[in-house]
């Protein structure tokens, strides 16, 4: 941590991260809202909608794998720069699709490039912010996730209404582009990671050295326990309350809008309240408030709670979870391991989202009313993988302050 660095330079760099976040989700979630859409245009069956989000959620993890191998051995900016122009060029070649398989590749090039541009970004913050303050700075980063379900999947649906399917892709594609040009002009270069080591590419990789550290085990572990736990029910919770619990379809947008901004809400003050008192503590409330609401919303039938605080309290406390978990996960690698380890840990947060996904559609089947069949068995697996991670973090934490000390 360079000590001359400045609280201006740390919140611009903020900033342009959380920019970043919001435009990367985006550009991830918003194929599947648009899905009629394009494959009304493209002759594209919507039972095909999965598989271009499961191409974008692959290209992403593989991405993430190759590039822990030598991110670390590239400049920051730099490297940050091009990952965005990356995937600003291959969300805007969606707009240009004429069938699925040039949409699927288009897709697979977003995908690539979008995996690294998030882990350089977390690599960016831990080494601009110091360990007290990184908490919160996360936190403040991760509002463009909740940025991007209230305000940026909204938009892009109304964009697409009055301008084409086309639209939205051509829209989100300049965003990046400006970001990329901002971030080149505000950042630092942030050398100091790279150090005196070997520049070749059949340099020793520094993966290896990653891989020989049971604590970076641990913090994957406990990724993938958090990763599989939400992405066995959130694919599947929009099915299951317009559905099983009849709720209208016309209100499933204000539905999400509701549980985006409690979750803004909590991002707001969440990352001070770990930097003040640890991870732990407040990964553990969000991990009992995240086992309630399967209990109460899903394994019981009828459920004890209504859709609405369901969603609420599975923005809510996974919003805790999650910054609860990178601030620790933060505190893993050295500085000159930082993006190795963020691009790695991408990778395995994309392998976890999409096996729990592909659990979750085997666990449940459909009835001849329609209703999803087996809802209580992805909350019953769900909230084992809940307390598995609970349990990992407890023993990364003291890994760390071992290590630490």
């Amino acid at each position: 941590m360079e000590s001359s660095t400045k609280p201006t330079l740390e919140k611009f760099a903020i900033f342009v991260i959380a920019a970043v976040q919001f435009v990367n989700v985006v550009d991830f979630m918003m194929v599947m809202p648009l899905g009629p859409d394009f494959a009304k245009a493209l002759g594209i069956r919507v039972s095909h909608m999965g598989v271009l989000a499961g191409a974008y959620t692959l290209a992403a993890s593989v991405s993430g794998l190759v590039c822990s191998m030598f991110l670390d051995r590239l400049p920051r900016r730099k490297a940050l720069v091009w990952s965005i122009l990356g995937l600003s060029l291959g969300t805007a070649a969606g707009a240009v699709a004429w069938d699925f398989h040039s949409l699927l590749w288009a897709r697979v090039f977003a995908g690539i490039f979008g995996g690294p541009t998030t882990s350089i970004g977390l690599a960016i913050i831990g080494d601009l912010v110091p360990h007290e303050r990184r908490g919160a700075a996360l936190g403040k980063v991760m509002i463009g996730f909740s940025a991007a379900s209230i305000f940026g999947v909204p938009i892009g649906l109304e964009v697409a209404r009055i301008a084409g399917w086309s639209s939205p892709f051509i829209m989100v594609g300049l965003m990046a582009l400006v970001i990329a040009v901002f971030a080149r002009f505000v950042l630092p270069e942030l050398n100091a990671h790279i150090g005196g080591r070997q520049q070749g590419f059949f340099a020793r990789l520094p993966i290896k050295d990653l891989l020989r550290q049971k604590t970076v085990w641990n913090s994957y572990a406990l990724l993938s326990c958090v990763m599989m736990s939400g992405f066995l029910i959130f694919p599947n919770i929009a099915g299951y309350v317009q559905i099983n619990l009849e709720f209208p379809r016309h209100e499933m947008g204000q539905l999400y809008f509701v549980g985006g901004i409690a979750s803004l809400l909590v991002m707001t003050f969440c990352g001070r309240l770990v930097d003040l008192w640890g991870s732990v503590p407040w990964f553990v409330l969000g991990s009992i408030g995240f086992f309630g609401a399967l209990l109460l919303g899903m394994y019981l039938q009828p459920p004890l709670i209504n859709p609405y605080g369901l969603f609420v309290a599975f923005m809510v406390f996974g919003t805790f979870r999650n910054i609860s978990m990178q601030t620790l996960s933060s505190k893993v690698p050295r500085r000159e391991e930082r993006a190795g380890y963020m691009s790695l840990q991408s990778a395995v947060q994309h392998a976890a989202m999409a096996a729990g996904g592909i659990i979750s559609s085997r666990l449940l089947e459909t009835a001849p009313d329609g209703k999803l069949v087996g809802i209580d068995h992805i909350a019953v697996l769900s909230a084992v993988l809940v307390v598995l991670a609970v349990l990992l973090i407890l023993a990364l934490a003291r890994q760390v302050r071992y290590r630490e000390n």
